[in-house]
């Protein structure tokens, strides 16, 4: 019988190895870490910031699509008319938010720049209390109150140098000539008010100072007595060429029957003011012009109705305000520091939109225009007014010259 040999090959150990094989690089990557506060800061901004790329786009198409004249949107159903309407009320209202946002700013820049330099002054005076022969502390410590206000500087500054590329209004209301306008008389006011007016809160003909809601402080300028007048205690955007005088000349105002789009959708029919607002585009320019817009108190806007410029020596006059109202005659006489105004608005809405004067009013305003030249104010108001439509008022500019006119604004 053979023998089984006791010499055999090793055999395989059963101990488990002591050295660990490596983890593969596919199982480390499927262990999600826990993020970090940074990594989360971090998508929450991104997630941010495509967000507001997202509502500038939208913002973007909006503002485009407010360009399409009313030339194109007259023939639209209404509801249609009316989405062009909010577009263009959302652009101006981004308009609007940018200037408060310029206010404010400068608002946060004059209060911290003048407390700093109060704190200033006091602090070198302390420096010079020694010498008896100056006081210092007089001298210094309101030093942030001698010069001028950085908040009005700032906002200024701002103003003129955003000017070219700030949100226009609703525009082009016209077109080819005509001034770029708002496209709504709505719009036209705030413009009239914020921007225009926005440091010059004086009414026309009174003087009445107002306030940021629009509401005449009537003591400031010896109207007290109509306290009691609920639209005297107003101010309204007046128009100094009527728009029932150059509107009388215009069919949609006469005749409104005769366009489709100036009938409701019961059938009635709109006025003559609200038809050629909706059809007639040169209309639209001329009403909504605020070369041809000044503050007014709302009763004598009122009271002074579509009355003609012209000489009421005998009309009825309002507290201290020299602005003379003759009712019978339908005469309104302004007062003297305010005639070559008018004469200048006046002269430009005929040349502008070929509107008609008779030969006595052109006669009357060219002697108002040589006898009240053009002040800083009137000045200031339609560079602003030129910046925002794109066409001066040249009886302003070249006040004087043979043939003023109108003219392109300088860019």
């Amino acid at each position: 019988m053979a023998r089984r040999s006791t010499s055999s090959s090793p055999r395989p150990s059963t101990r488990r190895s002591s050295t660990k094989k490596p983890r593969s690089t596919a199982a480390k990557n499927t262990r999600t870490r826990p993020p970090t506060r940074a990594s989360s800061l971090g998508q929450k901004l991104r997630r941010s910031l495509a967000m507001l790329r997202n509502v500038a786009i939208g913002i973007a198409l909006i503002s485009t699509v407010s360009y399409v004249p009313t030339s194109v949107t007259e023939t639209w159903p209404d509801s249609a008319r009316q989405a062009m309407e909010i577009t263009r009320d959302i652009r101006v209202l981004l308009g609007e938010v940018g200037n408060d946002l310029i206010r404010d700013g400068a608002d946060w820049v004059s209060a911290a720049s003048t407390e700093g330099l109060a704190q200033g002054g006091e602090a070198l005076s302390g420096l010079f209390d020694s010498n008896a022969w100056v006081d210092p502390k007089a001298l210094l410590s309101d030093l942030g109150h001698w010069l001028p206000d950085p908040g009005d500087l700032l906002e200024e500054l701002l103003r003129d140098l955003l000017g070219d590329w700030w949100p226009r209004p609703s525009l082009p209301a016209g077109g080819g000539d005509l001034p770029r306008v708002a496209g709504s008389f709505a719009n036209a006011k705030d413009l009239l008010y914020k921007r225009i007016y926005r440091d010059h809160r004086e009414t026309a003909y009174c003087g009445c100072s107002y306030n940021g809601r629009r509401k005449v402080n009537l003591g400031s300028c010896g109207l007290q007595r109509y306290t009691d007048n609920e639209r005297a205690r107003r101010v309204e955007a007046e128009h100094v060429f009527p728009a029932a005088q150059f509107g009388n000349f215009r069919r949609c105002w006469r005749q409104p029957e005769a366009y489709r789009a100036c009938r409701k959708t019961d059938g009635d029919l709109l006025s003559g003011r609200a038809c050629c607002l909706r059809v007639d585009e040169t209309f639209v320019a001329a009403h909504n012009d605020l070369q041809n817009l000044i503050p007014a108190v709302g009763m004598i806007n009122g009271d002074r109705r579509d009355y003609r410029w012209g000489l009421a020596p005998v009309g009825e006059h309002y507290g201290n305000c020299d602005i003379r109202i003759d009712a019978k005659r339908r005469r309104v006489q302004p007062p003297d520091a305010l005639r070559g105004d008018i004469a200048r608005i006046m002269l430009y809405m005929r040349d502008t939109y070929g509107f008609r004067l008779s030969r006595q009013d052109e006669r009357l305003f060219k002697v108002w225009n040589d006898l009240d030249p053009p002040d800083e104010w009137e000045r200031r108001r339609q560079e602003r007014i030129a910046r925002l439509q794109g066409m001066e008022n040249g009886y302003v500019v070249s006040h004087g010259a043979e043939n003023p006119g109108v003219q392109a604004a300088s860019q």
